[in-house]
């Protein structure tokens, strides 16, 4: 899916406004003091990640797309950022990164419990003692009870004409999800393409316990990552803030 999509995620996303509401907060938390180092895991084109080193932190990032990662070294004129083709197991196990962050809904690409487990090992393998670990994803587990499957449609402008993402979900199992992304492009007729991705889904108390399995403490969940309290069944987000 990512691979077909990487070329337009950059206008999917508004990056300015979510790097100004997120920024803040992961700093406070820890994440982003300049002279610390970073891996940033699942790290599409790699906003985050260059803002990381633009504020003089070393930052290494990975994804597991390559079109991905070949549009973040386009973006990367000055090579600030180490970037890797990856999976959350290829992470380098290397026991002296400060910050391990796992943004946008990107864990759960996950097949089931032993996959969340060793991909929160392989964090943890990568973390000096007490080094942080910041795992967010979308309220997942909401939206399987409730059955709240669609998200707003997001509008943008090219220079062909309009473009039109409308994102909703299939409930497929107990605790599984299907994302599915339309794509809508304005040309003479309207076109559009289907994008789905397999997503599993776990509560925030699971997901305390899967890291605390693997030797994370301190762990926190908060609802947003602005910092807002967590509530299973309200929050629209689940932010896991955990210490190696």
């Amino acid at each position: 899916m990512y691979d077909d999509f990487a070329s337009l995620y950059d206008l999917f996303v508004d990056w300015p406004n979510r790097l100004r509401n997120e920024l803040p907060h992961l700093l406070r938390l820890g994440v982003g003091r300049p002279g610390t180092s970073i891996v940033d895991t699942a790290c599409g084109t790699g906003h985050h990640a260059r803002a990381w080193a633009e504020q003089g932190c070393r930052v290494a990032a990975l994804d597991a797309s390559a079109e991905m990662i070949r549009h973040a070294k386009q973006l990367d004129a000055d090579a600030k950022v180490t970037w890797h083709v990856g999976e959350f197991a290829d992470v380098p196990a290397t026991g002296d990164a400060d910050a391990v962050v796992c943004l946008g809904t990107s864990l759960p690409h996950v097949e089931n419990k032993a996959e969340y487990l060793e991909a929160l090992r392989s964090f943890r393998n990568a973390l000096r003692p007490d080094g942080l670990l910041v795992v967010h994803s979308r309220n997942l587990h909401k939206t399987l009870v409730d059955g709240d499957r669609f998200l707003p449609p997001l509008v943008r402008s090219e220079p062909g004409g309009t473009i039109l993402f409308w994102r909703f979900y299939d409930i497929v199992a107990q605790d599984a999800l299907d994302f599915n992304l339309t794509i809508f492009r304005e040309s003479t007729n309207w076109k559009h393409q289907v994008l789905t991705s397999r997503l599993s889904v776990v509560s925030g108390n699971e997901l305390i316990r899967y890291a605390s399995d693997v030797g994370f403490t301190e762990t926190n969940l908060y609802g947003h990552l602005d910092g807002r309290p967590y509530d299973a069944s309200s929050s629209p987000d689940m932010v896991l803030v955990a210490k190696a």
